[in-house]
């Protein structure tokens, strides 16, 4: 039963497809005798360069040739070519586009681009050129690569020129070194790194000039392309220069930045690769090697002799607020200097001429009458207890109420620091001050047995990898009144931590604020 039903229906099927295929006969014929080229679908999908293509539709034998994006394919070309079938081999040229065929009648394009499957292969390439010169890349199929990323993942995809065989782009002004990543078309889509590397040229220095160099001073380097340079950092300062008095291939002329030190120079590359000087830049600076008479009477005179000393705008004492900017004489050798009224022992801090640098005397100056009273702050930190906000966030063993050894008032702070060395006393404010008002922050230190010729490292708001050192003096206090602008100028003040430099010991902490 289910035989016979099976049956039925088979031939009822049979029945239907006869009558479509009639139908679709008679539509063909009517097609066919209207004498016009049709093209109905091409393939395979994904044929590569070098195999056959077919394309099937009607009237094809009109045909005289067949455009493809990058070749021309004529009739006599084609290794069949009947009304219903054109087969032909697919040309090397050939890249992704639209077919035209060319009839009598006139054009017929196809619907849909043509795509291949594409093996790019890169045989050669330039090993090294410089930002904004071109590189040639040779091979085969390179009329396919749509992208070329160089390294630090820049991207071109403009190229000064492009076949079937070589590829010329230009390199990115903010290339570096390294192999390049390609991506080309097709119906299966390939990204691949190259073998070799493109170096990407870079500047490189041979000399410096003066050196050593004054601060605003115009410092010649020479070298070679030079003119890559974007920048020129300067040892001492974050902050790079951008602006050149002159700019060319083998020299950068520049003007020295006030806050310059000693050490290597620093060329920034477009790319922002960095590159150093072999050579240190030198920065010429006053030192004092004398200060006589020491001890001294206030409102005596000094003579402080030593190098450079012409370049010296300003001397600080310790507990007077503005250095001292009239001098009794001065010269490249000595100056000779009035001691103000107030003046504390302590360090002379030298200002210099057209820089923020400041320079230190290794020596202590003394003064005859022992020690006198200190001026109150006009914001003080801690005076026989924290003052303004400030709170206690050490991690040393500390007594913030001692009264054991007190330069001022009537307590100090003893701090023990223990044998891991490195340890802080830190005074922490949030809403610390502004410092616009001030220029120095001040405070005295008393070392205990064992101290002595210790150092201290003074880290302002979480700045520890330049701390301002000071030394300890043993079996005395000594007043520390340093400049601002020797700090960072930090703006608002919202930590300082004395830290000591890798010792154990005891020193007594009194009267730290702002002048």
């Amino acid at each position: 039963m289910k035989k016979i039903i099976f049956n039925k229906l088979f031939l009822s099927l049979g029945c239907l497809i006869i009558i479509i295929s009639l139908v679709t006969s008679c539509k063909k014929d009517t097609v066919e005798n209207s004498g016009k080229v049709e093209l109905l679908s091409f393939g395979p999908t994904g044929a590569k360069h070098g195999e056959n293509i077919i394309f099937i539709g009607e009237n094809l034998d009109k045909v005289t040739e067949i455009d493809l994006a990058g070749a021309t394919v004529a009739a006599g070309s084609f290794t069949e070519h009947t009304a219903e079938r054109i087969v032909f081999v697919i040309p090397a040229s050939t890249v992704q586009g639209y077919a035209t065929l060319k009839t009598p009648d006139g054009d017929v394009v196809s619907k849909t681009k043509i795509n291949f499957e594409v093996p790019v292969i890169i045989t050669s390439m330039t090993k090294q050129a410089r930002p904004g010169e071109n590189i040639t890349i040779k091979g085969e199929y390179l009329n396919w690569i749509k992208e070329i990323r160089f390294n630090k993942d820049i991207a071109e995809t403009t190229f000064v020129s492009q076949s079937l065989n070589e590829l010329v782009v230009k390199v990115p002004d903010n290339a570096q070194t390294g192999t390049l990543i390609i991506s080309s078309g097709g119906t299966k889509p390939l990204t691949f790194e190259t073998d070799s590397l493109l170096i990407v040229t870079l500047p490189a220095i041979t000399a410096l000039s003066p050196n050593p160099v004054l601060h605003a001073a115009n410092l010649t380097i020479t070298g070679t392309n030079l003119d890559l340079a974007k920048e020129v950092v300067f040892p001492g300062l974050s902050t790079p220069v951008s602006t050149f008095v002159s700019q060319s291939a083998s020299q950068i002329v520049v003007k020295v930045p006030g806050g310059t030190k000693k050490g290597k120079l620093t060329l920034v590359a477009h790319s922002n690769v960095t590159v150093q000087s072999s050579q240190d830049l030198d920065v010429l600076l006053p030192a004092i090697t004398t200060i006589a008479p020491n001890p001294v009477a206030p409102l005596s005179d000094i003579t402080i002799t030593g190098t450079n000393l012409n370049l010296v705008t300003g001397l600080s004492f310790t507990g007077i607020v503005a250095p001292v900017t009239s001098f009794v004489s001065q010269s490249a050798t000595q100056i000779v200097v009035t001691v103000p009224t107030g003046t504390l022992k302590g360090k002379i801090i030298l200002s210099v001429l057209n820089s923020s640098l400041t320079v230190e005397s290794a020596a202590v100056l003394d003064l005859i009458g022992g020690l006198p009273p200190l001026a109150d702050f006009p914001y003080a930190i801690y005076t026989d207890a924290l003052q303004n906000g400030f709170q206690d966030w050490s991690w040393a063993t500390r007594d913030f109420n001692s009264t054991a050894n007190v330069r001022q008032g009537d307590k100090s702070i003893k701090v023990t620091y223990g044998s891991g060395g490195y340890e802080g006393i830190t005074f922490h404010n949030d809403g610390g001050p502004a410092t616009g008002a001030y220029t120095k922050l001040e405070f005295s230190v008393f070392g205990e047995a064992g101290t002595a010729g210790k150092q201290l490292n003074v880290v302002i708001n979480g700045n520890w990898g330049t701390p301002y050192v000071v030394t300890i003096i043993g079996g005395e206090w000594t007043t520390y009144s340093i400049n601002l602008s020797a700090l960072g100028n930090p703006n608002p003040l919202k930590e300082i931590i004395l830290q000591s430099a890798g010792f154990a010991g005891v020193v007594y902490v009194d009267h730290v604020g702002l002048r």
